[in-house]
């Protein structure tokens, strides 16, 4: 059993990637193709020229568009080879799109001179990729140009990993619709203050930090300028990164020039972002992809391309796990499709699966900063090699988007109902012990508070702070706190 296609460019040419989920195999037990979780098999007498581009059209052909490979594939492949291959099968599919691919990714043109007759096919294949809804034709090699981006950054997504077309649209009215009883009780922008607070501390929470007060009030006005602009920009974010960083040492005055990494209480590296060099056009690209509206981008795809390649990248020295959150706002926001007084609270759901979070973040980290050589010195790490911007543009965010769509999933079926539960439930307890007992308005507050925290009971540590009202009135408000939230006595 031997590779074929990606799996063995990689190792053939020694490229500087992360290997493919699924290598392909030649193997003399299968008669023909299998698929399993870890591998695809192809029988003995499978097709293929065992040359470079031989490979690359085999695996595009059989294993789809792995952008990061290819990128590094064509550094390697003389241009006069593919010419050569395209005069000889000027209508061939696939080495058309490979054509395409080698001019798109490394930005120069072949001068194949050849006339292709052959129809228009899709670049990325629509039945198995997420695609934009607006492809570009490209006359010279007869390809619609779906991809997400540009060459400057451009995520993969699998069409099985989305949810589906109109997905997102349905929960984001679900999330309207039920606030609508809210905004009539005049209850609603409490709910939108609560849950604003609640997102602040649950993106500093992740970063396990407590703010401020001054900063957590500043962050909120952050949260609340999502989707204000058409045109995401340098300028922008940086003002949004001055705020949300932990004090004015950490200020950005623009994208970083210099490399940063992330370490573990141990000081053992656990992610080395971005190189610096050439970040600023990735960058470009990445402000082109979140401001575009010609292409069509799935909106949720968007969210998710956006938001996790940002964090990726780590275009600022401190701020990025912020920032980051802060954008699946802004494109929600952008959609039009929610209010823009209105919040989706991500993070405090994600802070509720920290765990599975960081699972996603690592799976994008780990193999990435195994790409790179570098020894581990006092000050920070000396980079012997590098694996340039390849992988930081062209990654593939199918568990980026399933996670996210859980996350939105849970945010609009459980934490805004129950963040508007809770105030309807307050305001019954807070009414009925205010007719009973001539209390203080703050303490009636507190206890409300306290109780429902605790599961409906007043633990007696509490109590004891509360020893000057009778036992007999604090078992009375207990009750009536159970009652206004239903919860059972």
């Amino acid at each position: 059993m031997h590779q074929i296609g990606y799996a063995h460019l990689a190792e053939w040419l020694q490229l500087p990637v992360r290997p493919p989920v699924k290598p392909a195999y030649v193997s003399s037990s299968v008669n023909r193709r299998m698929d399993s979780d870890d591998r695809i098999l192809f029988p003995s007498g499978v097709s293929i020229t065992d040359t470079p581009l031989g490979h690359v059209e085999f695996a595009l052909r059989h294993e789809g568009v792995d952008l990061c490979i290819l990128a590094a594939v064509f550094e390697r492949i003389p241009p006069g080879d593919l010419i050569g291959r395209l005069r000889e099968s000027p209508n061939g599919e696939y080495v058309r799109r490979a054509a395409f691919l080698w001019e798109w990714l490394r930005g120069k043109r072949l001068q194949a001179d050849v006339a292709v007759t052959a129809r228009y096919v899709h670049l990325f294949p629509k039945d198995r990729y997420v695609t934009a809804k607006n492809p570009q034709r490209h006359g010279p090699y007869r390809i619609w140009d779906n991809a997400l981006g540009d060459r400057r950054f451009c995520p993969v997504v699998q069409r099985a990993s989305h949810p589906g077309e109109d997905w997102l649209k349905a929960q984001l009215e679900r999330a309207v619709e039920g606030a609508a009883d809210a905004r009539a009780s005049g209850m609603y922008e409490r709910a939108v203050q609560y849950l604003y607070l609640s997102e602040t501390r649950g993106s500093f929470a992740i970063e396990r930090e407590v703010p401020s007060a001054n900063k957590e009030e500043h962050f909120v006005q952050i949260l609340r300028r999502a989707g204000e602009t058409d045109r995401m920009s340098e300028d922008w974010l940086v003002e949004i990164q001055n705020v949300a960083v932990r004090n004015a040492f950490s200020y950005e005055a623009g994208y970083r020039t210099r490399q940063n990494w992330l370490e573990s209480a141990t000081g053992r590296i656990t992610f080395l972002p971005h190189p610096p060099e050439p970040l600023r056009e990735t960058m470009a690209g990445w402000e082109h992809f979140v401001n575009d509206t010609g292409r069509g981008v799935d909106p949720l795809v968007k969210a998710t391309c956006a938001s996790f390649g940002f964090v990726y990248i780590h275009p600022f020295m401190d701020g990025n796990g912020r920032l980051h959150r802060f954008i699946i706002h802004h494109v929600l926001t952008r959609t039009g499709l929610i209010p823009l007084d209105m919040v989706i609270p991500v993070s405090a759901v994600i802070m509720k699966h920290v765990a599975k979070y960081h699972q996603v973040l690592t799976g994008f980290s780990e193999p990435v900063t195994r790409l790179w050589d570098y020894r581990r010195l006092d000050d920070g790490p000396a980079i012997l090699q590098r694996p340039g911007a390849a992988p930081y543009r062209y990654f593939t965010a199918d568990r980026e988007l399933r996670f996210l769509a859980d996350m939105i999933q849970q945010a609009v079926e459980q934490e805004i109902p129950q963040e508007l539960g809770f105030l309807r439930g307050y305001d019954t307890a807070f009414a009925r012990i205010e007719v009973e007992f001539d209390l203080p308005r703050k303490d009636i507050g507190t206890l409300i508070r306290i109780i429902q925290d605790n599961g409906g009971r007043l633990s007696r540590r509490k109590r004891s702070r509360y020893d000057w009202i009778p036992d007999v009135v604090l078992d009375r408000i207990e009750s009536i706190v159970q009652r206004s939230f239903c919860t059972e006595e």
